[in-house]
């Protein structure tokens, strides 16, 4: 026996690739997001799934029903059979009424011709007395998308005869016939309101006792939980509560539809939205994606983007959007399970009870969520990059010995204690207040390497006040056009941030160089000129293998530079990701105050130079601003001098370092015009 549909019927946007296919990875997504935010039914190919357009991709068709039966439980699920021909809408419904015994189905009048009244009531007859399976059947009005066809109330009448009819979604927006419609309420009769600027209306014309033969179905539902708690409010008879939600929902369409064009609105905002909701848990390259189908193509302008972006994040703050959450690219949970799967931590259980989850953010190595409790936060990270390319530990566990001086980076005994510290799979690491780390970092809470409780290794870290100054120097570039960056607290902030870069420096030196952070305490006899040769000849022989254009150029530079390279031998301890966004820094009225360094995953021993490659190219020269540089030295000279060779030697690391990330890149077949032009832009300004 099939269901009594009722509550919010989701009308799910569909997911096309170029080749007009069902995109299964982000389809899977979008249906499990949409049942986490309250739908009680799954509409596919209605208009909004751009249904018209891909009427008679019946494999398509079949392969996203497949989909939704396969994840939904005990969802009914409707499918819209449209046509301009009655032959083609029967062909439809009888080969998938006979496939899915318990699917439903949408039938609205043809798409692109008009028919007089009786014309059209003969049309829907011939569907409905010619279907030889017992699969329910529901009409759909929408004279915008059918060519103005009207089903007005009295073809419905007439229609009732078939036993297959068991309602009708109006999306006309005409009081008349709402009002008609909810006459025929009942167990055998269900009415959906599609236009979501009238649920609030339609709802209260319904008698209490008889809402629950009714249904909405609202686009926004593929994004937003609002809808549901609007029903909910109709069924508890809130009329208060019903009208300030009415008032919500018709602010949040206004914001994430893209009404810059009519045509496709609903679409390209959703699926904007959508994908912006789960940028960091999609495998998929976002920029290669037909997000519509042509006749609802739109670029979407910087400024949409931007409006749309910022809704999402707002309504996911309040809780008006349900996130589903992810440890990697092949696991999606909803909330109750992401909490369960915390729960198996001691460190998290004594914690007390957990009261929101946020996340995932953003890496490629890690997969990061900052947990917050009744009275206290902090940040637990999956090592869930299968192919993370250095020593498969959680590396703060060697550093932080260092860092408050409980590792001397000299002591005769290091290698045995280095040895300890690997061997050691599980515990902890916090700092002593009295000895404090000689920059600004975290407590390691806790970390486990064994895989048992979770299967990745995973740390629990102190979560830091702040924002990353990558944000701040966003906003104030977007927002300010730089007139912000020349004040003196900015001035402040990048003195002070490289005079941390050269404390560190200063403070933890080592013998000899290692590549491996494993290796430190243990005694050998290579130079830097060794260790750097051998990692360029691997990358220049990958840039070869990539048939990167100007290769020789590239390898011919190096060369003119190795007595430079030759004749470094300071080892010290390197951040070696040591940028903005790895900077956490608090806001006050006239300052900016560090209040933590993040990140050290690449940690490792090297030379100076090394560290400035990022902050320089991502930081300093796309501000350009001459001031903040010079107080980055300036603070980074209190403790060792910048000349010509050591600026030199910056640019030698920061090709080498785009070298690897081009050569990465070209494998992996990703796009970034930012690294694609540097080499190019490189040679022309220095050879």
């Amino acid at each position: 026996m099939n269901h009594i549909i009722n509550g919010v019927i989701c009308p799910a946007i569909t997911f096309l690739n170029n080749n007009v296919e069902i995109d299964v990875e982000l389809n899977t997504l979008l249906i499990r997001h949409i049942l986490v935010n309250g739908a009680k039914a799954i509409y596919l190919f209605g208009t909004t799934g751009e249904g018209t357009y891909i009427s008679e991709k019946l494999e398509e068709k079949i392969k996203f029903i497949n989909l939704a039966y396969a994840i939904t439980d005990n969802i009914p699920i409707l499918v819209g059979a449209f046509g301009n021909e009655v032959d083609n809408v029967l062909n439809q419904i009888e080969i998938l009424g006979k496939k899915y015994d318990t699917l439903n189905f949408f039938i609205a009048p043809p798409f692109s011709t008009k028919l007089p009244k009786e014309e059209l009531g003969l049309y829907f007859e011939n569907i409905l007395g010619s279907v030889s399976i017992n699969n329910n059947i529901y009409l759909y009005h929408n004279p915008y998308e059918f060519t103005e066809n009207e089903i007005d109330p009295e073809i419905v009448n007439d229609l009732l005869k078939f036993p297959n009819l068991k309602g009708i979604k109006d999306a006309s927006n005409k009081i008349y016939n709402y009002k008609a419609y909810v006459q025929l309420l009942g167990e055998d009769f269900s009415v959906f309101c599609g236009e979501e600027s009238r649920f609030s209306f339609f709802l209260q014309l319904i008698p209490p006792e008889l809402r629950k033969y009714s249904g909405l179905v609202p686009s926004i539902s593929n994004l937003v939980n609002i809808c549901s708690k609007l029903y909910k409010a109709a069924q508890e008879e809130d009329i208060l509560q019903l009208h300030q939600l009415q008032e919500q929902l018709d602010d949040i369409r206004n914001k994430i539809y893209d009404t810059k064009l009519t045509l496709g609105k609903i679409q390209r905002g959703l699926k904007h939205a959508f994908l912006h909701l789960y940028k960091d848990t999609l495998k998929i390259s976002i920029e290669d994606f037909n997000f519509v189908s042509p006749p609802l193509q739109r670029e979407l302008d910087n400024t949409t983007k931007t409006r749309i972006e910022a809704i999402t994040n707002s309504l996911l703050n309040q809780k008006d959007i349900f996130q589903l959450y992810s440890l990697s690219k092949d696991e999606i949970y909803d909330l109750k399970d992401i909490i369960s799967l915390f729960s198996r931590v001691d460190v998290l259980i004594r914690q007390g009870k957990i009261k929101k989850v946020k996340g995932p953010f953003d890496g490629k190595t890690n997969t990061t969520y900052r947990v917050n409790f009744e009275d206290s936060q902090v940040i637990f990270r999956f090592r869930t990059d299968k192919s993370f390319p250095y020593e498969n530990i959680v590396k703060e566990k060697i550093l932080f010995p260092f860092l408050d001086g409980t590792l001397y980076s000299k002591s005769s005994k290091l290698s045995d204690k280095i040895k300890e510290i690997v061997r050691t799979k599980s515990g902890a690491y916090v700092f002593d207040k009295f000895t404090p780390p000689i920059i600004p970092v975290a407590n390691l809470i806790y970390f486990d390497e064994t895989k048992n409780l979770i299967p990745y290794i995973f740390s629990v870290q102190q979560y830091i006040h702040g924002k990353s100054l990558h944000n701040i120097l966003v906003q104030n570039v977007v927002e300010d056009f730089n007139l912000e960056l020349g004040t003196f607290k900015f001035y402040n902030l990048f003195r002070e941030i490289g005079e941390l870069l050269g404390k560190t420096h200063n403070s933890i030196k080592f013998d000899c160089f290692y590549e491996n952070i494993n290796e430190i305490g243990t005694k050998n006899d290579k130079t830097w000129g060794e260790i750097f040769k051998r990692k360029l000849d691997k990358e220049i022989q990958a840039a070869k293998k990539n048939k990167m254009k100007n290769v020789n150029e590239i390898s011919e530079f190096f060369k003119d530079y190795e007595a430079l390279i030759e004749e470094e031998n300071d080892p010290v301890l390197l951040h070696n990701d040591f940028h903005s966004k790895n900077i956490i820094v608090r806001e006050k009225a006239n300052s900016l105050i560090i209040s933590g360094i993040i990140d050290f995953d690449d940690w490792g021993v090297g030379v100076r130079a090394q560290d400035f490659v990022k902050i320089k190219n991502w930081d300093l020269d796309f501000l350009n601003q001459p001031n903040l540089t010079e107080a980055f030295y300036e603070g980074y000279m209190k403790y060792f001098n910048i000349d010509k060779d050591f600026l030199r030697k910056i640019e030698i690391y920061s090709l080498f370092s785009h070298l690897k990330l081009t050569n990465h890149d070209m494998t992996l077949k990703r796009k970034s015009e930012r690294k694609k032009y540097f080499l190019d832009d490189f040679l022309e300004k220095y050879t």
